[in-house]
């Protein structure tokens, strides 16, 4: 029960922070660009929390799920008498707008990468792309590879770090795959490596079958191995994405905050000890605040890629759309995102029986 308990606050914690996080770049530029702020809300439906700041309100709203900065001008409703002096956010060049709008999935993805930085100063050592030692029953080594052997490419993707790494033997080592290593000076082209592959939930994956070389930290070398598995992570990100639509995956690999959840409680019961429990939950958090900023920049209307959408094609034409073709396209997509809300939420509940 206590467990459970704590799983929950763990789960609400999180998505508090990324929804924080998120809005908080929302609001930041949009009062540095002078916009007026009437509302900076956590949650959504009924306010069950309010402080007067100095510039806008701050709310606590029912529902644990998303958050808003309410901007004067922002919507077509009436302006409270106290904000009637500000700036609209229509009357802000439209490149002050583009940048206001994608300040709150740059802030998630700055985040993950502050995250990252301390899960590998937590770290004993920091990985490399180059074969230490194979494991027992290996396939790969029966094509080619070697120890000593670094990694510089796999199936034309560049491999910067271990996750990297991880995710491409993941992701193609389902097939025969070309490695590009760096032996003795010389790149040398491996063609139709294979590995071996294991299923997981329905989904045939790759197996890496050795394991690679670490080196020990430096200041520089802990913040380029934060940067490269943070870029590795939006790689990662966007083509399981990528894959999910074009049906790879299926319906049963996407989740939401349920099955968020789920995971958290998992980490939680399965980790042995704090410091293990603490690193395999921030490295979940910076999947999911990768995952959340990746995510709201698709080109989809109510969402921000959506709207930087509508002005990039403001920017083009030099005059905004038509206020009611924007309302009504929004209004369609909204009604679309809570229907698939409302089925992956029913989803990742019938899983838990």
């Amino acid at each position: 029960m206590f467990q459970s308990l704590l799983s929950l606050a763990v789960t609400i914690f999180i998505f508090g922070l990324l929804i924080f996080v998120h809005e908080f770049g929302h609001y930041m530029v949009a009062r540095a660009f002078k916009v007026g702020v009437i509302e900076f809300a956590i949650g959504m439906g009924p306010k069950i929390k309010t402080w007067k700041g100095k510039y806008n309100d701050f709310t606590i709203r029912a529902i644990p799920i998303g958050g808003f900065v309410n901007m004067v001008g922002e919507y077509d409703e009436e302006i409270p008498d106290e904000h009637k002096y500000k700036i609209p956010l229509n009357e802000r060049s439209v490149w002050k707008r583009m940048l206001i709008v994608i300040a709150g999935p740059v802030m998630n993805l700055l985040l993950a990468f502050l995250i990252m930085v301390g899960i590998v100063c937590g770290s004993n050592l920091i990985g490399t792309s180059i074969v230490a030692e194979f494991d027992e029953n290996s396939v790969s080594n029966q094509y080619g590879l070697q120890v000593n052997d670094e990694i510089i490419t796999v199936n034309g993707k560049s491999i910067h770090c271990t996750s990297d790494l991880n995710y491409k033997i993941i992701s193609d080592g389902i097939e025969p795959i070309d490695i590009v290593v760096l032996r003795d000076g010389k790149e040398i082209l491996l063609k139709d490596v294979k590995f071996g592959s294991a299923t997981e939930d329905g989904i045939v994956m790759g197996v890496m079958d050795f394991k690679v070389r670490g080196v020990k930290k430096t200041f520089g070398g802990v913040m380029s191995e934060a940067f490269w598995q943070s870029y590795s992570t939006v790689y990662i990100t966007f083509d399981s994405l990528v894959d999910t639509f074009s049906g790879r995956y299926g319906i049963d690999a996407v989740g939401g905050p349920v099955a968020v959840g789920g995971e958290i409680d998992k980490t939680i019961k399965q980790s042995e000890g704090f410091t293990e429990t603490l690193l395999t939950l921030s490295s979940l958090v910076v999947m999911i605040s990768v995952s959340l900023g990746i995510f709201n920049l698709l080109p989809i209307p109510v969402l921000d890629g959506g709207r930087l959408l509508f002005y990039i094609i403001e920017a083009i034409r030099r005059k905004p759309l038509n206020p009611k073709y924007e309302q009504a396209v929004s209004a369609v997509f909204t009604v679309l995102l809570f229907g698939l809300m409302a089925f992956v939420l029913i989803k990742d509940i019938a899983g838990l029986f």
